[in-house]
């Protein structure tokens, strides 16, 4: 979506009055928005449940990443200060698995809203107190659990969307379907809110075909970017090179897995030449880089400063003149 709803704007202003304060920059994906068509690619976090589980956390059941919301929350924030000192732009809020559906696993089914909104304010109190623009995303979709039934799975994830929404999120990941139609059903509960959506496409999703009818389903479902998850370097240059041929106006993106055996979750050993090859997704036309399977912060503080080196950057001169009103606040 290329506009904001009236209250996702007022979020926004909120947001940059907060962020002014603390902050010599203004955090809000609006101010990042045009880094999908120029300059330096946006750079997304990494797998959150590899980054966590290297930090000691036990994620084997279910509804984990609900779970460690309730049991450690100052894991959680240790973990988006150091994907913030990454210098990553786009951090991802808990969320995948707070739905009634994920905490049922864990026997917190009637936590799911405050744990939701726990996710949200989590990443956005880490963003508020970052010295460079960083928005926050809310993902909508588990990997490990989802309702069954058909009603329910649609219910459920039109409830969820609103929650996210409402709490504050500036943009949705949508992943972890199972199925393209589930995908595409998504993506139209999240586009619901105007607010921005990026759409995650696995493997197993390309390989049924017509990536271009897919690519189509989903912009016409409301979806801003697509995110290509792959486990090589290869099969993203090759996905990419499938999406020239696209006609519409999606933004193309990857994720790249820590390696070709990578299991999402679990933390894998970090390579300076997975820099190298993400690098080439990015010279190939993804505008969007993250990491996928086993990344933790290390592989995106790598990838963030490379990427910096590439494309050296300064602040807009509206961000130059924002903070010389704030030095000038502080001396009066």
């Amino acid at each position: 979506m290329t506009c904001l709803s009236d209250e996702a704007e007022i979020y926004a202003v909120e947001v940059e009055k907060k962020s002014s304060l603390c902050s010599p920059t203004i955090v809000s994906y609006l101010q990042l928005r045009h880094r999908l068509y120029e300059g330096r690619p946006l750079v997304l976090d990494a797998d959150v449940g590899a980054s966590l589980r290297a930090l000691g956390e036990e994620l084997d059941a279910p509804g984990a990443l609900g779970a460690v919301l309730h049991r450690s929350p100052e894991v959680v924030e240790q973990h988006h200060q150091r994907e913030l000192f990454s210098k990553v732009d786009i951090l991802s809020a808990l969320t995948a698995d707070t739905t009634p559906r994920a905490l049922a696993e864990a026997a917190m089914e009637h936590r799911a809203a405050r744990l939701t909104g726990d996710a949200i304010d989590l990443a956005l109190d880490a963003t508020a107190q970052a010295t460079r623009p960083a928005a926050v995303a809310g993902v909508l979709g588990s990997e490990m659990v989802t309702a069954t039934a058909r009603i329910r799975f649609e219910d459920e994830t039109i409830e969820h969307a609103a929650r996210i929404a409402v709490q504050g999120a500036e943009l949705f990941i949508v992943r972890g379907m199972g199925s393209r139609l589930d995908l595409v059903f998504s993506v139209a509960a999240a586009s619901a809110h105007e607010l921005p959506v990026w759409a995650v496409i696995d493997m197993p999703t390309i390989s049924e075909g017509d990536l271009l009818g897919l690519l189509q389903r989903l912009e016409d479902a409301g979806a801003e970017a697509v995110l290509f998850e792959v486990e090589s370097v290869d099969h993203g240059l090759e996905y990419l090179q499938a999406f020239q041929d696209y006609e519409g106006e999606l933004v193309a993106g990857a994720l790249l897995s820590a390696a070709p055996d990578a299991l999402r979750g679990f933390p894998s050993e970090f390579y300076t030449s997975w820099v190298e090859r993400a690098v080439e997704l990015t010279d190939r036309g993804a505008r969007i880089i993250g990491g996928g399977s086993g990344t933790t912060e290390e592989h995106t503080r790598a990838l963030a400063r490379r990427l910096g080196v590439i494309h050296p950057s300064f602040y807009p001169q509206s961000l130059q003149e924002l903070r010389v009103d704030s030095d000038l606040d502080k001396k009066s």
